[in-house]
């Protein structure tokens, strides 16, 4: 390697995990050969992988033009592995455009880009682990943030094309929208607003594949082309900015202006200037990797009658599985969902053959929130759920796999009722019992979480559905049950006593009260199942 090149096709830079849990570092070309063998990408953080494996799609699409169908993704798929020239011919042709360093074309970044001072601002701009203001809750400092190596830069590079967060840029010199050397907020870069959902394989290869929707409907792939087979960007937006031409486009959108700084050795600073603002409004036909939701919101602004649809987001603090009605909510009558074309792809795979219905599909939920007007990192939302493809393809599958997460809604809310009331048979006041309801309530649906895990993997197309709800709702009422009999166990000598009755409260209300009613309307949430005695 000279002091000049980083040639990002055959130097190693992405992170990826062998089947024994070790990490190694790839070049593009080592992970397209190997992707069967390996499990997955190992980035620094969840998002990280997600922007690269985006990455990686664009890479596909472009090598094998084309494949427009599920007929062609069936022979790709049957394959077990990347077929190698096409992508080896393809990454050759536009070696330049993968070079990080490149003096004219570096990879994702504008190779004069500078502002009228001439600074570069430190890296933590450019690491997402780094919280502003906050070092001390990283494992990186001191040293660390001086200075990275060429294949660590390269994957935090793509990281903040698709998730830098929003705020004050850097000026760069050429763009006519900075003012007072300051480039002002435009948003987050474009995967900062998707819920974005994974479909995950065995390994890499079935990532990909899985990942690679199809279809005669697409752009023609001479129109749709990621941007290092474009003209090289400079620092003012693009004209063709707002209207990317197809998922090669989308892919590799260039939401901010980059440059590397370095010695020869490592990258030493970055400047981050704004990019290309792309707003996800009734993206829903565009981009493949998100659900989608009606936004009243977005109508109001707009001043529209039509329908104008967002990205649904995931929430940080509740499993992948307790919103499984959204995520897999279809285009309805009522026009309050659009389908993510995830989901309508692998509906397809199954309809035609492609991919078998007992597959087990494991859906990553990954996501970017941000604080103080987008413009700082918050949180990272990263999980994991497994199903059989047939899930997601058969209505009357997918029905019971929601119908399933209602009884755990209903019986933990029958549960933080229980906790609520004993709070308050005891003397405590309305904050309280609020508190024993969220703790209850959180409790309830940590400790049903890996019992609705293996349920939901089990669920199929070749076993008894409603023995397979049955046998759920019996977990569920043995479970919470069992939950129940430890709030009253530990309930105090005040509770046991209670309250008499009162004019807001017609009834006394001590323990053994508060475990009647929660008895019964337990048996009013899973009524086909047969409730035992009286808690006690």
């Amino acid at each position: 390697m000279s002091e000049s090149s980083f040639d990002l096709t055959v130097l190693s830079w992405i992170r990826a995990r062998r089947p024994d849990g070790h990490v190694v570092e790839a070049s593009l070309i080592d992970l397209f050969e190997n992707a069967a063998s390996w499990v997955g990408l190992a980035g620094e953080v969840p998002t990280q992988d997600a922007a690269v494996l985006r990455l990686l799609l664009a890479v596909i699409r472009r090598s094998f033009p084309e494949a427009r169908s599920a007929k062609d993704w069936q022979r790709m798929w049957k394959r077990g592995s990347f077929e190698m020239e096409p992508i080896l011919e393809y990454l050759d042709r536009h070696r330049d455009r993968f070079d990080l360093l490149h003096r004219e074309t570096p990879f994702f970044q504008v190779a004069d880009l500078h502002t009228s001072k001439g600074e570069m601002t430190g890296l933590d701009r450019l690491i997402a682990d780094v919280p502003a203001g906050h070092q001390y809750f990283t494992t990186r400092a001191g040293s660390a943030l001086t200075s990275m190596s060429f294949a660590e830069a390269a994957r935090w590079l793509v990281h903040a094309q698709v998730f830098d967060p929003s705020g004050i840029k850097s000026g760069a010199v050429g763009d006519d929208r900075v003012k007072g050397g300051k480039g002002y907020p435009i948003g987050i870069a474009w995967c900062g607003w998707l819920g974005l959902v994974i479909a995950e394989g065995a390994n890499l290869f079935e990532t990909l594949m899985l990942n690679l929707q199809l279809g005669k409907s697409l752009p023609p792939a001479a129109d749709d082309l990621p941007v290092w087979e474009r003209d090289p960007q400079g620092p003012a937006v693009d004209t063709r900015s707002g209207a990317p031409t197809g998922p090669a486009d989308l892919l590799t959108w260039q939401s901010r202006r980059i440059r590397l700084g370095h010695d020869g050795e490592r990258v030493t600073g970055v400047l981050i200037a704004n990019g290309d603002p792309l707003h996800p409004r009734d993206m829903f036909r565009r981009e493949f990797m998100t659900s989608w939701r009606l936004s009243e919101a977005q109508m109001k602004a707009a001043k529209s009658a039509d329908p104008i649809y967002m990205p649904r987001a995931h929430q940080p603090d509740r499993a992948v599985w307790r919103g499984l009605g959204s995520l897999l909510a279809e285009t309805d009558r009522d026009n309050r969902s659009q389908a993510g074309r995830w989901l309508e792809w692998l509906d397809e795979l199954v309809d035609d053959g492609a991919l078998d219905e007992t597959y087990p599909v494991r859906l990553h939920t990954v996501g970017m929130q941000y604080g103080a007007q987008s413009s700082v990192i918050d949180d990272i939302t990263d999980d994991r759920m497994t199903l059989r493809a047939a899930v997601l393809a058969e209505p009357v599958l997918r029905t019971t796999a929601i119908d399933a997460v209602t009884d755990v809604d209903q019986t933990v809310r029958v549960l933080a009722r229980l906790a609520s009331d004993l709070t308050e048979a005891g003397g405590g006041d309305r904050d309280l019992c609020a508190v024993a309801r969220d703790e209850a309530r959180e409790h309830g649906y940590a400790t049903l979480d890996a019992p609705y895990r293996r349920w939901l993997r089990e669920l199929g197309p070749e076993i008894d559905r409603e023995a397979h709800r049955l046998s759920w709702q019996e977990t569920v009422r043995a479970i919470v049950n069992r939950l129940g009999r430890d709030l009253l166990n530990t309930a105090s000598t005040a509770a046991w006593a209670g309250l008499p009755a009162a004019a807001e409260r017609s009834q006394p209300l001590n323990a053994a009260t508060a475990a009647n009613w929660f008895h019964y309307n337990l048996r009013k949430a899973l009524p086909v199942t047969e409730q035992e005695g009286a808690t006690s």
